[in-house]
């Protein structure tokens, strides 16, 4: 059985191969987003709406993926125009007409993610221009969706090869547009964090570290760069196969990109967990990130309690910088048979009766 509805068995086609790349992607990103959800769950306790975001991207793009591998079977992919049956152009084109909304929701969404992430830790005069790109990044997409639903007049003239009245909008014109637009979103949302990154006052491995997980976000632009050389050679049904297999590439790679610096704290806890469990005898027995708080044990009858993340807040890096503060607050408990002092945060010194805590 032939892949494409109504062409003979044998007919060239890149149908599968577009399938297998939707299918491998979306899956990896999947991973890697039920990783950041375990990570703002169970081990940051704190999920925002950041992460809310990311998950509408991800639907996104997996819904249109499946319209990209839904339209391989009416003709997308083929290797030569010809081999297209009329009868299969209106389902293809109806397809990548209810699809074209949900990339756009894709892209939209792991920005969103992004820019809702910065406002975390971002000070005043950044959270300001943070929420302005939001708004305008917002407002183009929506544009762009608009666009795409009613670039046809009648709308159904977008997807019926039979409708000969009627005009329509300039299709390439119209994604490269958009394609461009975007790149101009996402370079902005890149370079927002550098300035407090290169200011802030965190160890030079780890602030280059950080820089290149925001950097990653080029990837992204490098693809949309792609894409664009792809819309504008769309005169056959080669090239316009491998537009939307980079379109499924930009929308995945995005979600990646926006998720990995969010899987710093769980890389960090195993990297304790393998650190305490090689070294069973140092001056510590415990170290570990649980409940949102550092718990540091000594062997001798005195704690120490350094209260850092308390739940519910999923700021993953705090930074030093002037304009950005995090109060930590310190409480050291000694506790010995018939007496105990607490010195709290703020240097004050209860004495307790003797047995009390």
């Amino acid at each position: 059985m032939a892949w494409t509805y109504n062409i003979p068995e044998g007919t060239a086609t890149e149908g599968p191969k577009i399938t297998a790349i939707a299918l491998a992607l979306n899956a990896f990103s999947l991973i890697l987003v039920c990783l950041r959800m375990y990570v703002r769950i169970f081990i940051v306790k704190g999920f925002g709406n950041d992460d809310w975001m990311i998950i509408i991207s991800w639907v996104g793009a997996f819904v249109a993926s499946v319209c990209a591998v839904v339209e391989t079977r009416y003709g997308l992919g083929l290797m030569r125009r010809e081999d297209m049956p009329f009868e299969n152009i209106y389902g293809m084109l109806l397809v990548q007409y209810v699809g074209a909304p949900f990339y756009i929701i894709g892209v939209w969404g792991f920005k969103m993610s992004l820019l809702l992430c910065y406002l975390r830790f971002f000070p005043w005069v950044y959270r300001r221009a943070t929420i302005m790109i939001a708004v305008l990044c917002t407002l183009g997409h929506v544009a762009f969706a608009c666009v795409s639903l009613f670039l046809c007049t009648p709308i159904d003239k977008q997807w019926d090869p039979k409708i000969t009245w009627g005009h329509c909008g300039n299709p390439i014109t119209y994604y490269a547009s958009m394609s461009w637009i975007t790149i101009f979103f996402d370079l902005m949302i890149i370079g927002l964090p550098f300035p407090i990154l290169l200011k802030s006052k965190i160890p030079p491995r780890r602030k280059a570290g950080l820089l290149a997980l925001f950097a990653l976000g080029i990837f992204v632009t490098a693809t949309q760069i792609i894409r664009i050389h792809m819309i504008n050679t769309l005169d056959d049904y080669i090239h316009f196969a491998r537009a939307i297999v980079w379109s499924i590439i930009e929308t995945n790679v995005g979600i990646v990109t926006t998720t990995l610096p969010t899987l710093v704290p769980l890389f960090n806890y195993f990297s304790e967990k393998a650190h305490t469990s090689k070294k069973p005898e140092s001056g510590y027995a415990m170290h570990t990130w649980r409940d949102g708080m550092y718990e540091l044990r000594s062997h001798g009858d005195h704690e120490i309690h350094i209260s850092g993340i308390s739940e519910g807040d999923s700021t993953e890096v705090i930074l030093d910088v002037e304009g950005i503060m995090k109060r930590v607050d310190v409480v050291i408990t000694r506790q010995n048979m018939h007496d105990s002092d607490t010195i709290q945060s703020g240097g004050t010194i209860e004495e307790g009766k003797p047995g009390a805590i």
